[in-house]
């Protein structure tokens, strides 16, 4: 357990500092440490003492025991659960949506490509818009083309 433990930790904290959106050097800022050796606590190559962990905790915005293994609780869990309660209602449904609907619904596939910005994929999974007819000059609607919209 002694070899895993600084690598345990280390992943916990590389893994909040994600979640939190902090560059390698605002965590360094925040925890007063050097940025060279929260590189080496994130790739678990040094072991911490308690007042390092302390002030890591403290960049992180985290109670110290979160970034320590066995209390059950990951800090991924605990992280995604502080962001859903402070999301507002919209959000918290949609992201209820997304974990429940199965992957292969086209409203999920939908959702998922208008969030992701992915025109081709909302595309594919989006119900077709109609249009209203063009007018030739004459004022007539031109006959419908045989093509038929694919799949």
């Amino acid at each position: 357990m002694r070899d895993t433990l600084p690598k345990e930790v280390g992943q916990a904290i590389r893994i909040l500092r994600l979640l939190r959106g902090l560059s390698m050097q605002e965590f360094a800022e925040r925890a007063q440490l050097s940025a060279t050796y929260l590189r080496q606590v994130e790739r678990g190559e040094r072991d911490l003492g308690l007042g390092a962990l302390g002030l890591i905790a403290q960049g992180l915005q985290c109670d110290p025991r979160l970034l320590l293994p066995g209390d059950g609780r990951s800090p991924v869990a605990s992280v995604v659960a502080e962001l859903f309660d402070k999301a507002n209602d919209t959000l918290q449904h949609a992201i209820l949506f997304l974990l429940m609907e199965p992957d292969d619904s086209a409203r999920k596939q939908a959702m998922l490509a208008l969030a992701s910005e992915d025109p081709e994929r909302s595309r594919l999974a989006a119900p077709p818009k109609s249009r209203p007819p063009e007018r030739a000059a004459s004022g007539r609607v031109p006959p419908s083309s045989s093509r038929r919209s694919g799949k």
